[in-house]
C-alpha cells in the first residue's frame, strides 16, 4: 500500500482536483478527507491578550497581595 498527501481546496461546484493522478488512472483508491479550519475561526476562538487583560484587570484590587498571603500563611500554620 502507498499513500500520497495532497492539500487542495474544494471548488465551489464541489469539485476537487488532485495534482499528478493520470498515472493512477483505472486503479482503485481510497480517499480521506480531512478538513482544516479556517484562519477566521482559529482567532475567534482565541480571545486577545487584551480581551483577557480587560476581563481579568482589577480582579484582585483593593486588596494587597502580600497580606493576604502573610494571612493565608498564618492561618495554614496556626
Amino acid at each position: 500500500m502507498e499513500a500520497y498527501k495532497f492539500e487542495t481546496t474544494v471548488q465551489k461546484d464541489g469539485v476537487i482536483q488532485i495534482p499528478e493522478m493520470s498515472r493512477w488512472t483505472d486503479r482503485r483508491v481510497e480517499i480521506i478527507v480531512v478538513i482544516q479550519p479556517s484562519v477566521a475561526r482559529e482567532a475567534e476562538a482565541l480571545p486577545s491578550a487584551a480581551a483577557f487583560i480587560d476581563k481579568w484587570r482589577g480582579f484582585l484590587a483593593g486588596n494587597d497581595p502580600d497580606q493576604l498571603r502573610s494571612q493565608y500563611l498564618q492561618e495554614k500554620y496556626k
